[in-house]
C-alpha cells in the first residue's frame, strides 16, 4: 500500500461513516413518516378488546379481523359517500387546472394592460383563510340555491384552487422556452393549437403535478363541506368519516377501517402520477 493510499484510508472511513449516517437517518425519517399509516391499518383489523390493551402490541396479533371493514359499509353509506368525493375531487381538479392553464399561459406569454395588478391579486386572494370567507359564501350560494348541492360544492372549492393552480402553472410555462412556440407559430399553426399541441405536452408533469394537489385538496376538506352540505347522502368522506365519532362510544377500529378505505384512492392516484409530480416539483424552478 502506497503512502498515498495509507493517507487516504481515514478519509475513506469518514466518507462511508457519513454515508451510514445519511442513509440511517433518512431511514429513521421514512419510518417515522409511515408509521401512522402502518398504525391505522393494524388498528382496523385488530379485535376491539385490544385496541386499549397497554402495552400496546405494534404487530398485528395472530387473530386479527377484517370485520370492521365489512361493518362500515353494512352500517354506513361510505360506498355513497366515496363516489361523492370522487364526483367532486375530479371534477375541481379538472376545472381548475383547465381554467388555470389558460390563465397561467397568457399570464406568462403575452403582455396587457392590468397583467401586474392581475398576478398581484392572485397571491393575495391566497392569503384570506377560508373560514374568512365562509359565512359570505354562504349567505350568496343560499341565495343562489347552491346549498346542499354537490356542483356547489365544487365551485366552493375552484374559488379558492384555480388561483392557486394559475400560480403554479405559470412558473411551469415561464420555463419552457417561447422560441418552440415560435417556429410551431411560422410553421402556420394558431396560437391555441400551438398552446394544445405544443405547450400543455411539454408542461404535463407541471400539470400532473397541480392536478394531484388540487384532487386532494379537495378530497380532504371538510370546513366547507360542513356549511354548505347537510343532507346524508350528500356527503363527502370527510363528513362520513366525521359521523363515525359518537356521543358516547368511538368505534375506533370501524374508523381506521374507514380511514384506510378513504387513503387508497388518493394513494393509487399518486402512484400513478408520480413520476410526473417529481418532475413538476423541480420542473417550475427553473426559467428558460
Amino acid at each position: 500500500m502506497t503512502d498515498r493510499a495509507v493517507a487516504a484510508a481515514p478519509f475513506a472511513a469518514l466518507s462511508w461513516l457519513r454515508l451510514a449516517a445519511v442513509a440511517l437517518g433518512a431511514a429513521a425519517l421514512c419510518l417515522f413518516a409511515v408509521f401512522p399509516f402502518y398504525w391505522m391499518i393494524v388498528t382496523s383489523i385488530r379485535p376491539s378488546g385490544q385496541l386499549f390493551s397497554y402495552p400496546p402490541q405494534i404487530l398485528p396479533s395472530a387473530d386479527s379481523v377484517f370485520a370492521a371493514y365489512s361493518e362500515i359499509f353494512a352500517s354506513s353509506e361510505l360506498a355513497l359517500w366515496l363516489w361523492n368525493s370522487v364526483k367532486v375531487a375530479t371534477g375541481t381538479a379538472t376545472i381548475a387546472v383547465f381554467v388555470a392553464a389558460l390563465t397561467a399561459y397568457a399570464l406568462s406569454r403575452f403582455d396587457f394592460r392590468g397583467k401586474t395588478l392581475t398576478e398581484a391579486l392572485l397571491l393575495a386572494s391566497q392569503m384570506f383563510p377560508g373560514i374568512l370567507l365562509a359565512l359570505p359564501m354562504y349567505v350568496v350560494f343560499k341565495a343562489l340555491g347552491l346549498l346542499d348541492d354537490l356542483a356547489g360544492l365544487t365551485l366552493a372549492y375552484l374559488a379558492f384552487l384555480i388561483p392557486v393552480a394559475t400560480t403554479l402553472l405559470k412558473g411551469f410555462f415561464d420555463s419552457i422556452p417561447p422560441a418552440l412556440e415560435e417556429a410551431s407559430l411560422v410553421d402556420g399553426a394558431s396560437r391555441l393549437g400551438t398552446f394544445f399541441r405544443i405547450t400543455l405536452p411539454l408542461s404535463l408533469p407541471g400539470l400532473a403535478a397541480t392536478f394531484l394537489f388540487c384532487l386532494i385538496i379537495a378530497w380532504d376538506e371538510f370546513l366547507f363541506a360542513r356549511m354548505f352540505i347537510q343532507r346524508p347522502e350528500n356527503w363527502t368522506v370527510s363528513l362520513g368519516l366525521s359521523s363515525f365519532s359518537g356521543e358516547f362510544v368511538t368505534p375506533w377500529d370501524q374508523v381506521m377501517a374507514a380511514a384506510v378505505v378513504i387513503t387508497l384512492p388518493v394513494a393509487i392516484v399518486f402512484l400513478f402520477l408520480q413520476r410526473y409530480l417529481v418532475r413538476g416539483l423541480t420542473a417550475g424552478g427553473v426559467k428558460g
